[in-house]
């Protein structure tokens, strides 16, 4: 099944700052975007790892940096992190919002989505731990926090999905839509956690269309239940 454009893999919002200051060099401007992503990546490789607390020092040696080197292009350890939270976020909502526009219908939208959000932690095995704020949230304060708004918002997402998916008589109109829209997340969360616990040899997309099954039956022919969706 096709999925949605992620477009350029580089991270969001990682221009170079140079308003209000002398322009560098030509090579420094392409050299400091460029930079900010070996960094993030450099972050997300030790979160991969597990089970070493992710510090500047750590990233510095990973990069053969100082940690000065590192301060020149981010405040500190909480703003990588929150770097690397918005291209999270950037790649679980905007392919929602992408395929919205599509003309397709509810329900191949939710296809394709699932598919491809099992790709991309599959592409991004470090942002998994980040997805499950499993292991991050005493590396930085409000990622914690962060990730929890992430989850909210993109459950919302999918709750529209479903809902415009009953208003076209694909979906069944008893149907809990905040159930519905919590088992959808929380197969891709088990089987990010899976990927995790594989030590990243079990990846999401493997029986993804199992998985996806298993959801489409649970929606299409579930038996009416009375519970006070949002």
């Amino acid at each position: 099944m096709e999925t949605p454009t992620e477009g350029e893999q580089s991270l969001p919002g990682l221009e170079p700052e140079t308003e209000g200051k002398e322009s560098p060099p030509r090579a420094d401007r392409r050299r400091r975007p460029e930079r900010k992503i070996e960094i993030l990546q450099a972050v997300s490789s030790l979160m991969e790892e597990g089970g070493r607390k992710v510090t500047t020092a750590a990233v510095a040696e990973r990069l053969g940096l100082s940690e000065a080197a590192l301060y020149r292009h981010f405040r500190g350890k909480e703003a990588m992190f929150q770097a690397l939270g918005e291209y999270l976020e950037s790649h679980l909502l905007h392919p929602v919002n992408q395929m919205m526009d599509s003309g397709e219908s509810a329900l191949t939208q939710l296809a394709r989505l699932f598919d491809y959000h099992l790709r991309f932690f599959d592409e991004h095995p470090g942002l998994c731990r980040l997805f499950l704020v499993e292991g991050v949230s005493g590396e930085a304060a409000s990622i914690g926090v962060r990730m929890v708004a992430l989850h909210r918002k993109y459950t919302s997402q999918v709750k529209q999905l479903l809902r415009r998916g009953q208003a076209e008589g694909e979906i069944p109109p008893h149907l809990p839509v905040e159930s519905a829209a919590l088992l959808f997340v929380g197969l891709i969360q088990a089987r990010t956690l899976q990927y995790i616990v594989s030590g990243f040899q079990d990846h999401p997309p493997r029986h993804g269309s199992e998985w996806w099954n298993f959801f489409l039956r649970a929606i299409l022919f579930s038996e009416t239940v009375h519970a006070n969706d949002d």
